[in-house]
């Protein structure tokens, strides 16, 4: 009973991580010229942790984008960890008012807890999919995705063993995407996957 009580507790810490290495933000909208490459680097800003990383993006073809992440997570419970991504997006070619694409991005993560004197690791892994919408309207894109997120965690607690849990969510998201220049852009965003998270960052087009 002592184990499981405490694994619950732990698992419960490590849940709001687990929610957000789904693949957002999504940091623009459904748009993937041929040969463009890109680099941004943002942060995401939650209740019980933030995210900081950096990502590359590259169109081999015109309508498909492959993009990779590599960031550090900050629970507030636990400390600082790693977390990698990678995905990527297929624009619909349809004649619509707005482009559309399907998204999707599978992500891992870890980090250390440190609660209540239980140290225990946290092992993470998310796979997100869902469609994209836009419209580019002169130098701002407006942009919405919908999808679902499944979500895996291991955590392994010193001195009593392994515990792991896993879960699917609704993900969505909404922000805006700013071009300074041909080869600036800024983005905000808001999403849900089981809480809500704020994600604020740059990307600069070679």
């Amino acid at each position: 009973m002592k184990r499981w009580m405490i694994g619950l507790v732990v698992l419960m810490l490590a849940f709001p991580a687990m929610a957000q290495l789904a693949g957002l933000p999504i940091a623009g909208g459904a748009e993937a010229p041929a040969g463009v490459l890109q680099g941004s680097g943002g942060l995401v800003l939650g209740d019980d942790f933030n995210v900081y990383g950096v990502r590359g993006t590259f169109a081999p073809v015109e309508g498909l984008a492959l993009f990779g992440d590599a960031g550090a997570l900050d629970p507030d419970e636990g400390d600082m960890g790693w977390a990698i991504q990678g995905g990527g997006l297929f624009v619909l070619p349809l004649d619509l008012p707005v482009d559309l694409g399907l998204r999707g991005a599978i992500g891992f993560g870890g980090f250390d807890i440190d609660e209540a004197g239980v140290d225990a690791s946290a092992t993470l892994m998310t796979l997100n999919g869902g469609v994209l919408a836009s419209k580019k309207i002169e130098m701002i894109t407006p942009y919405a995705f919908a999808g679902i997120n499944y979500a895996d965690t291991t955590v392994d607690i010193e001195g009593y063993g392994e515990e792991s849990e896993d879960e699917t969510d609704l993900a969505v998201a909404a922000g805006v995407a700013f071009s300074l220049s041909e080869q600036i852009a800024f983005y905000g965003e808001i999403a849900h996957i089981d809480d809500v998270f704020f994600g604020l960052g740059a990307r600069v087009t070679f």
